[in-house]
């Protein structure tokens, strides 16, 4: 059975990682296939169908960065290096994935992106909503209201999420990211916030 979960994993892994470099629609079995150097037929052991491989697979991706954020949430830091190195994470991750990724999954898989989007609200918002408030106790986040500022930054990374408005502003999604975490956080940072995130922003860059 070990085997049998370790083989799963591996097709997994490498399928997660040809549809983020390539995009899910032109992906293919054989492809994957190949790129294991297994035949399609074990893959289908697995997997019923290529759907099947891209739920199990984004299943896989979210299950990946509740790890991440967990690992973050339990280091004993302050609110703002937590979520310099949130951002920080968050910002690798989306290096990983392509424009093609993204338009695809909204394209031909509205549902499962619909769970993604669902998954951010529920796991990663409801998260960086306790830490507004938890930083707002240690006088690092301004008094604002957390539900107001963690929707504020939601829909603005909904839309700049769109490999459409990306290409209009000339910029990579990564750095989209970074610009609206950056903008966001210093509306909201204390002036002890704003240096505490410097700082880890700092010690992040020098690693």
């Amino acid at each position: 059975m070990k085997k049998n979960n370790e083989e799963k994993y591996r097709i997994m892994r490498q399928a997660t990682e040809l549809f983020y470099t390539n995009g899910l629609y032109k992906t293919s079995m054989d492809e994957i296939a190949a790129e294991l150097n297994i035949s399609k037929k074990t893959i289908y052991k697995y997997f019923e169908s290529k759907y099947d491989l891209i739920r199990e697979s984004t299943d896989y991706m979210l299950e990946r960065s509740v790890k991440w954020v967990d690992d973050v949430l339990s280091q004993k830091i302050n609110v703002a290096s937590k979520l310099a190195l949130l951002l920080e994470n968050y910002s690798k991750e989306v290096c990983q994935v392509s424009e093609k990724w993204i338009k695809d999954m909204r394209t031909h898989y509205p549902e499962i992106w619909k769970q993604i989007e669902t998954f951010r609200a529920e796991k990663i918002y409801d998260i960086v909503r306790k830490l507004i408030k938890l930083g707002c106790k240690e006088k690092i986040i301004l008094n604002y209201p957390p539900e107001l500022i963690v929707e504020s930054y939601a829909a603005t990374l909904r839309a700049i999420v769109n490999p459409v408005f990306l290409q209009s502003c000339n910029c990579t999604m990564k750095d989209a990211i970074n610009f609206v975490f950056d903008i966001h956080l210093n509306g909201i940072l204390t002036a002890k916030g704003r240096v505490k995130y410097k700082e880890e922003k700092k010690k992040l860059i020098n690693k």
